[in-house]
């Protein structure tokens, strides 16, 4: 369907250039499909033969046609029809505009016609505009990245609702708001963009988007959201070391020590250093490392890798007499 509007804007706006004028002909979507309970608002746009072009004029009706039944037309653009099938005009025809709102209609097609006080009077026969509704409230229609988001960059969610119904236009919202968002209806549906920056504290978050109809039918709104789970990848953050010893801590004794880290992708290369006076000595690999003690140099660190960066863990030492002291 939004291939068909964007097919109507172009020939509204380039008349003359590649859409047929110069004939009586309006231009509308093939088919619109309308949410059940709310109204709709039609873009619509029209030609005339060039004889009949002097005739248009300010005072000329617009004329919506169901079968032989005039739909009736409220004219007050502040007011909407609670009752029965109605409609609003809201185009300029002396611009060729005929967009119109329709109130409580029902499936089928439906005519376009000009009623001028002159010659004009003319029925758009050959092109009805068919009305089809959908049963169901449609989901937003919610984009993210393609590529992996790393921390610090810039990410843009997208979401997308129809908004049939000019009047009481679709409104969409996001749940957490991470950022900027902003929002631009254009023809029949609303987007909103949500900007944030990537940080590792939003990793595995949902987000929403929510999209907001008014049912003109139950007078309220109804509400449908869909979620994305955000994938931030980061480098290591909140490194540490911890440790216990084999037996009571003594020279000569072990010691066992494990270094965990927060990381997306996770962490792939663990790396174990003792401080040995004014050197550090690489003494292993992996997160886990059972180590002999020594009455000095009994002090331990462990650094991290993943595929965005690394970060080293605190330092670890053990009193042998005893007495465990972390730093």
């Amino acid at each position: 369907m939004t291939g068909s509007w964007r097919l109507f804007l172009l020939c509204g706006l380039l008349q003359g250039a590649g859409c047929k004028t110069g004939t009586n002909k309006v231009l509308f979507a093939t088919n619109v499909m309308p949410v059940i309970g709310s109204c709709v608002t039609v873009p619509c746009h029209f030609t005339l033969e060039k004889q009949y072009e002097k005739y248009l004029k300010p005072e000329c009706l617009p004329i919506w046609r169901k079968g032989d039944n005039d739909v009736p037309e409220l004219p007050d653009l502040t007011k909407e029809s609670t009752g029965g099938r109605s409609v609003t005009f809201r185009g300029n025809l002396t611009a060729y505009d005929c967009i119109t709102t329709f109130y409580n209609v029902d499936n089928g097609s439906y005519y376009f016609r000009l009623d001028c006080p002159n010659e004009l009077k003319w029925t758009f026969k050959d092109e009805p505009l068919t009305i089809q509704f959908k049963g169901d409230l449609p989901a937003p229609l919610l984009t993210h990245p393609k590529e992996q988001v790393v921390e610090g960059t810039l990410v843009e969610l997208g979401c997308s609702a129809p908004s049939p119904c000019h009047p009481h236009p679709t409104i969409v919202t996001w749940t957490p708001t991470l950022g900027l968002s902003t929002q631009l209806q254009r023809d029949n549906e609303v987007t909103s963009t949500l900007t944030f920056t990537a940080s590792h504290r939003y990793h595995g978050n949902n987000v929403s988007c929510t999209a907001i109809y008014f049912k003109q039918s139950q007078g309220k709104n109804v509400t449908i959201s869909r979620s994305y789970q955000l994938s931030i990848s980061f480098s290591p953050r909140n490194t540490s070391v911890s440790g216990s010893p084999c037996h009571p801590a003594r020279e000569g004794g072990c010691l066992n020590l494990t270094c965990t880290s927060h990381a997306n992708p996770p962490v792939s290369e663990f790396t174990w250093y003792r401080i040995h006076g004014e050197r550090i000595l690489q003494i292993g690999n992996g997160s886990a490392l059972s180590i002999q003690l020594f009455n000095t140099s009994n002090w331990f660190f462990c650094e991290v890798l993943n595929g965005i960066g690394t970060e080293k863990s605190n330092v670890y030492k053990i009193d042998i007499q005893g007495k465990w002291i972390q730093n």
